[in-house]
Parts: structure tokens; C-alpha cells; sequence
């Protein structure tokens, strides 16, 4: 049996697409290496969002430490993902951060914003995970 500690540090906007109105949201973690999970997508119902994030960060981090293992016990293979933060608040602040990024979205786009300007209100918004 094998157990990885999982540290999720930030999460920020990296690009904004107006035409598309979407968001390219970077996630970074650590499970010993740092490593960052990249989606571009429009924020529709940011908590749903944040648990379909964290769970292809899960599936993700089980593929690349599988071992496999010629052992007989049945917890020989098994893994373990152990997140640093407790999960269901990680999953809040994510929606939060999600939620208060289309909420920016919104607001420059109600204040007739130029699209350099909207840009630069949306683009390196970033929450940390502490």
C-alpha cells in the first residue's frame, strides 16, 4: 500500500477569452513534485466546476503513481491520496474563487469595459489554498 500527501497551493486565471467567455483556470498542487492541472472553460456553475476538478486531479495523480505489484495481499496495489487541506474546503474555496471570477466577469462587462481592460481585471486573479 502506498500513500501520497497531496498539497494544493493556488489556483489562478491565467488567460480570458471574451469571444468564447472563458477562462483558462490553473490549479497548482504537490504531491512531492510541483504540478499544475490547466482547463479553459466558461464558468457556469462554479461548484459543480471545483468538484469536477478535483476529481480529475484525483484520477490523474492515482494513473501516474499505479504500481503494480506481483504481491498476493489485496492491498498490495492499493493507493492512497492524502490531501494536506481537508477536502470539502478545498472544494469551497475553489467554487468561491470560481464564482467571485465570473462575478468580475460580469461586473466589467456591465460596466462596458474595453476588452484590454476586461482582460486585465479577469487575468491573474488568484486564490491560495492555506
Amino acid at each position: 500500500m502506498k500513500a501520497v500527501d497531496i498539497d494544493f497551493k493556488k489556483a489562478d486565471i491565467v488567460d480570458y477569452y471574451s469571444q468564447l467567455d472563458q477562462v483558462k483556470v490553473r490549479i497548482v498542487f504537490s504531491d512531492g513534485k510541483d504540478k499544475a492541472l490547466v482547463k479553459q472553460f466558461s464558468i457556469t456553475d462554479p461548484s459543480v466546476q471545483a468538484a469536477e476538478m478535483l476529481s480529475e486531479i484525483r484520477t490523474k495523480l492515482k494513473e501516474q503513481h499505479k504500481e503494480f505489484s506481483l504481491d498476493d495481499h489485496p492491498l498490495a496495489g492499493a493507493l492512497i491520496l492524502r490531501f494536506k487541506q481537508e477536502e470539502d474546503l478545498l472544494q469551497d474555496k475553489l467554487a468561491k474563487f470560481l464564482a467571485q471570477s465570473r462575478e468580475r466577469i460580469r461586473s466589467g462587462k456591465l460596466a462596458k469595459l474595453s476588452y484590454f481592460d476586461l482582460e486585465k481585471k479577469i487575468v491573474g486573479f488568484s486564490t491560495k489554498f492555506d
